[in-house]
């Protein structure tokens, strides 16, 4: 079996459910300016980041408010809930195992830094990992192949000697990560957000229960 030498997460709805405090934080600061945020958006909010749905908030529905002020509003509102966030099923489990196996563990999120870094500390994630790569570490978004790309070399130069993206694994739920680090060279797990969601095209390994991607991950690092 090949020796897996790297391993990345995703972060939302990957890591940790995030899905649902990110549309209630949106829909309360939004009322608070008189919008009411439509459950037909609810796929759109999950797939964008807090810049990116500033920015069709702005053109569709009318938001006023200047997109650093309301950053810091949805922030400071999906913060304050974020004691309640938990990770998904088996993901604690895999994250002891690959440390403890020594295979060096990142992070590379569509998420801006001011938004995930305090849960992530708050989740006592940031010690297992030798890095975190937010939306401003590199140009560009999923599903194109660079933040792969940039966390290949990131984790090259941290680990002080190269990786084949072949012996890497990635695990996403979104299926625009999967076909970014498909693109990159990686080995794809696709950790679906619904049970009755269809398995990406591009990925290597698709699963929804938590027995199964142990089971997959297990069988690809031991």
């Amino acid at each position: 079996m090949t020796k897996i030498q790297a391993f990345f997460w995703d972060y939302d709805n990957t890591l940790l459910e995030t899905a649902a405090a990110h549309w209630n934080k949106h829909q309360t600061v939004l009322a608070r300016y008189g919008i009411t945020l439509h459950e037909n958006f609810r796929q759109r909010i999950y797939e964008n980041n807090g810049n990116q749905n500033w920015e069709w908030m702005r053109e569709e529905l009318g938001l006023k408010v200047p997109q650093k002020e309301y950053l810091a509003e949805v922030d400071a509102e999906f913060q304050r809930h974020m004691i309640n966030l938990e990770m998904r099923p088996g993901v604690e489990h895999l994250l002891y195992l690959i440390a403890d196996l020594n295979i060096p563990q990142a992070i590379i999120t569509n998420a801006r830094r001011d938004s995930a870094e305090p849960v992530l500390q708050s989740k006592n994630v940031l010690s297992l990992m030798k890095f975190v790569l937010f939306k401003e570490d590199y140009t560009g978004r999923k599903p194109a192949p660079t933040p792969y790309l940039v966390g290949f070399d990131k984790m090259t130069a941290v680990i002080g000697k190269p990786i084949n993206p072949k012996r890497c694994i990635a695990i996403e739920d979104d299926p625009k990560g999967v076909e970014s680090a498909h693109k990159a060279g990686s080995i794809v797990i696709h950790r679906k957000l619904a049970e009755n969601e269809p398995a990406s095209p591009y990925a290597d390994y698709s699963c929804y229960h938590e027995a199964d991607f142990i089971n997959i991950v297990e069988k690809l690092v031991l």
